[in-house]
């Protein structure tokens, strides 16, 4: 019987099914986030891509923890956003894009500042 470290972690390597489920179960608690960690990757993301005004995108999701992708806490967060006029949402093709408010450039440049460069 092996015995191996994940994490700080000791766990028995009976089977990979249960070395898979364990790993599973640490990685969903270690990355809890709530909905301000949520709004902290996408202004980063769409800051960084320099998404403001007509340039938009549709994957502001994506690089987001699988189990985030479609959640509650998830749309939650893109709806305070849009309900700010942080973002705004354009309907495009059959998917909605988003771009940031050039209006609201100071507050948004001052959160980002603020709260993404530092790594989440």
């Amino acid at each position: 019987m092996r015995v191996c470290v994940f994490k700080g972690f000791y766990f028995n390597t009976l089977s990979s099914h249960n070395r898979k489920l364990f790993k599973d179960i640490i990685i969903k608690f270690s990355m809890s986030f709530g909905k301000f960690e949520i709004k902290i990757r996408i202004i980063r993301k769409l800051v960084r891509w320099g998404k403001w005004g007509g340039a938009h995108t549709e994957n502001i999701l994506k690089g987001l923890p699988s189990h985030l992708i479609g959640a509650k806490i998830t749309k939650e967060s893109l709806k305070e956003l849009i309900k700010d006029q942080w973002i705004i949402p354009v309907k495009k093709t059959s998917k909605t894009h988003y771009f940031l408010n050039q209006n609201k450039v100071k507050e948004i440049t001052e959160f980002y500042k603020k709260y993404c460069k530092k790594e989440i």
